[in-house]
């Protein structure tokens, strides 16, 4: 019986050890990379000009390790767009830290409706009118999300989410959500609707409708209709 328990005694020493050399060298905690962007993380340029990188900053703990960050993607001034650029850091065990910036490329026409950010009011809902059970009713906005405004070309502008974020921040189903498109600014400071899309869906909207811009406050108003079942009331103030 002594020698059982001296054997299992052994065997338990042995595990011990063993386990102790396979973790030997292991490193349990690991320090991601502090990767800061200097500048905004939209930044604006005019379409013709030039686009100058604010920079950034990534220090990883205590050292800075600027000059390791990998940077991809480009900016076309001479073409309307909305721009991806990448910044990449990887710390010292291979874990990869990433920023992305927006760049802005607009068009600089002089118009009533500037090209910048705008916040979505709270006060913005969502409206259902389907035959279903309990379908009809209305939702207010939860938070108050920013989407991006800018003019491609005189008159013609694009939206990063005509619904104002309901789907992308609000329920939280992320960017493919987002109902991008064009609309027209008109004379009279109406919008018309020119093209849309939700790619997690892959349709667009049926229309735009009521909608206004007042140059005296900078906020877009108007009505999103979508699948014949829902109006989106937008209300979108510059920043």
């Amino acid at each position: 019986m002594k020698k059982f328990k001296y054997s299992l005694i052994l065997i338990s020493a042995l595990i011990f050890f063993s386990c102790e050399k396979e973790t030997e060298g292991i490193s349990r905690v690991t320090y991601y990379v502090d990767l800061t962007l200097k500048g905004n993380p939209v930044e604006f340029t005019q379409l013709g000009g030039s686009y100058d990188e604010p920079g950034w900053t990534a220090i990883q703990e205590g050292e800075d390790v600027s000059g390791d960050v990998k940077v991809s993607g480009s900016v076309d001034t001479n073409k309307a767009g909305l721009y991806n650029i990448t910044y990449s850091a990887v710390n010292v065990d291979g874990f990869a830290k990433n920023v992305t910036r927006k760049v802005v490329v607009y068009d600089p026409t002089p118009s009533p409706l500037e090209s910048g950010l705008y916040k979505v009011s709270k006060s913005s809902n969502r409206t259902s009118f389907g035959s279903g059970p309990g379908s009809a009713g209305s939702s207010e906005f939860s938070s108050e999300p920013t989407i991006l405004i800018y003019q491609v070309s005189p008159g013609k502008f694009y939206t990063s989410d005509f619904i104002g974020g309901y789907y992308e921040v609000g329920r939280g189903y992320g960017a493919t959500y987002a109902m991008t498109g064009n609309f027209l600014l008109n004379d009279d400071l109406t919008i018309t609707l020119v093209d849309s899309r939700i790619a997690g869906w892959g349709d667009g909207l049926d229309d735009v409708v009521n909608g206004s811009y007042s140059p005296e406050t900078k906020t877009l108003t108007y009505t999103a209709q979508y699948a014949l079942s829902y109006d989106f009331n937008i209300i979108a103030t510059k920043q």
